[in-house]
């Protein structure tokens, strides 16, 4: 009999042995589960950000073609009605102003208020 005290000894021996290791690989497991969660935390805030910075970007998007639809469409329009009254009352220096960024008059009939159309650009 005493062989199989010998026996349970090592399978005791074995069963501390495996339960060791089973305690190191749980304590690294958690270790790294530990680290993914930092991960996923830093993440989320880097998200969180990022579509903050998106919806500035969208705003920004939005004015910059307000303004290009006003660039492109009203303010040759509005050149052109001021150019048309520079020539209708004769005024000098409306027309020197114009004429200093380089709006000129086309041939815009005198009587020709508020008709500008934005193809008619000086």
């Amino acid at each position: 009999m005493v062989k199989l005290e010998y026996v349970n000894i090592g399978l005791a021996g074995t069963l501390v042995l495996v339960l060791g290791a089973l305690h190191v690989v749980a304590v690294g497991n958690a270790a790294q589960r530990s680290e993914m969660i930092g991960f996923q935390r830093v993440t989320e805030s880097l998200q969180s950000k990022l579509v903050a910075k998106r919806q500035v970007l969208q705003s920004q998007q939005e004015r910059l073609n307000k303004g290009s639809a006003i660039a492109e469409n009203i303010g040759p329009a509005v050149l052109a009605d001021i150019s048309a009254a520079a020539e209708k009352n004769s005024n000098p220096k409306l027309k020197e102003l114009l004429q200093k960024y380089g709006v000129r008059a086309k041939g815009v009939p005198a009587g020709a208020q508020g008709a500008a159309k934005p193809g008619n650009t000086p």
